[in-house]
């Protein structure tokens, strides 16, 4: 194995197992010291089967970290079970007027997130079509925080577009930002799919690194993206997430040899 591979390994940052079951925080088992915690009023559910529990989200309740888990100018991953509810998107899954995309889990810079896990709508045919789908979908950003700054901000997200079948359903998804391949990846094997989109030359490694955030997102200053449904128990790693790595742990539970 080469330097750069071992450097590459995932090790991990952040687990929450979601046992806790009741109250305003979440565990973290992973021995790192990062719970979350919300100033609402939480409502436990059911998680995956197999898993523990699971947090439903709707308004703007949210979970926060004191400090980041990972440092986002090196590689990392971040795997979720996630859960889209019909009683918040519908039982056709559809964003708000002047949305784009709901996320479940990210980690806040002082201005935005370096990075967002959930569900997004991707324009088809390529920007101003207005042939927008919604997709499974893993953003990675860059450090200028503006739709316009010198590169495109990168949106690796499933092939498969979402649809209604998927709503009140489980799924895993596991979201990878690998530097040394320039790549943002997604994961889906609870649907046998998978993304890439290569990121662009000149793009530039930036940390934001202040709070791992569940239900929403940090984009311009402020909270976006609100989450509506329910998350489960969430992993995040410094390292690259393989696909055989992905779907070691939504079939075990855990990384193979773990």
């Amino acid at each position: 194995m080469t330097d750069a591979e071992n450097n590459n390994r995932p090790v991990l940052k952040g687990f929450w197992e979601m046992t806790d079951g009741s109250g305003s925080s979440v565990a973290d088992s992973s021995g790192n010291g990062l719970t979350l915690t919300t100033a609402g009023e939480p409502n436990w559910v059911s998680g995956p089967e197999g898993t523990a529990g699971a947090l439903s989200f709707s308004d703007s309740l949210s979970f926060a970290s004191e400090s980041g888990a990972v440092a986002t100018d090196q590689s990392f991953s971040v795997a979720a079970w996630l859960r889209l509810d019909s009683a918040l998107t519908g039982a056709e899954p559809a964003f708000p007027k002047d949305w784009y995309a709901w996320t479940a889990v990210a980690q806040s810079g002082s201005y935005h997130s370096p990075f967002y896990l959930g569900v997004r709508n991707i324009e088809y045919g390529g920007e101003g079509t207005g042939d927008f789908h919604m997709h499974w979908n893993f953003t990675a950003s860059p450090i200028d925080g503006s739709d316009d700054g010198p590169v495109d901000w990168i949106h690796a997200h499933s092939s498969k577009e979402l649809t209604s079948a998927e709503v009140d359903q489980w799924v895993f998804v596991v979201g990878v930002y690998d530097l040394e391949a320039g790549a943002a990846r997604i994961y889906v094997p609870t649907q046998a799919d998978r993304g890439e989109e290569k990121l662009p030359e000149g793009w530039p490694k930036w940390n934001g690194d202040l709070s791992v955030q569940l239900g929403h997102a940090w984009f311009r200053d402020e909270y976006v993206d609100q989450w509506p449904g329910s998350v489960g128990p969430v992993r995040i790693y410094s390292g690259v997430l393989t696909e055989a790595d992905a779907t070691s742990l939504y079939e075990r539970g855990q990384l193979a040899g773990e």
